[in-house]
């Protein structure tokens, strides 16, 4: 029996498979996955039917820059915030999203934040400067807030009802029908 020795073909022939391996798991991980993410049922947080732990933030985006907003202020409304971070690439997804809810919705019955949080203050102003959201946003300089609601990834929206009982805690990227019909069950509360 005999023992061909490896070619200059063979060699190559592996590498190209290799690379076709490696090019399709970089897809798959790039663009299958976060699409297969959206259809999983996620786990509800055990925060959700539960009052909403209460914080205090300074307001660095909006009408009234360098107020500080307490979130029991604002029981009577249904809440909905933002938890986003200048770096994070998901945020800037979200941005646009939460930007046309709060366009259409907001008013005296739905308040709408972004909550900067694990962010340097130059950074989250900066980023501010460019995309300019039309609802107030607030720094949360010591990630007060999100630890409060146990946030471990961004972005992270919340949907608070009127009676300050969190309805909804999502650490994703949501779509707009989603978003709108997680406010409406809010309010019907």
């Amino acid at each position: 029996m005999s023992i061909r020795p490896h070619s200059r073909n063979d060699t190559r022939q592996g590498y190209i498979i290799a690379l076709c391996v490696i090019v399709a798991s970089l897809g798959f991980g790039l663009f299958g996955l976060p699409r297969i993410g959206k259809h999983v049922k996620r786990a509800e947080s055990p925060l959700v039917g539960e009052p909403a732990r209460d914080f205090m933030l300074k307001q660095i985006s909006g009408p009234e820059i360098g107020k500080t907003q307490r979130l029991s202020d604002l029981q009577g409304k249904t809440v909905l915030l933002d938890f986003f971070a200048s770096w994070c690439g998901p945020c800037r997804e979200q941005a646009p999203i939460v930007e046309r809810i709060a366009q259409r919705l907001s008013g005296p019955n739905l308040a709408v934040y972004g909550v900067n949080t694990s962010d340097q203050i130059a950074d989250a102003e900066h980023y501010l400067s460019e995309h300019r959201p039309s609802y107030p946003v607030l720094f949360d300089d010591e990630n007060q807030a999100a630890s409060a609601f146990n946030i471990t990834g961004l972005p992270t929206l919340l949907v608070i009802d009127k009676g300050g009982i969190v309805r909804a805690l999502e650490m994703r990227v949501v779509g707009e029908t989603e978003l709108e019909d997680l406010i409406r069950s809010a309010q019907s509360k």
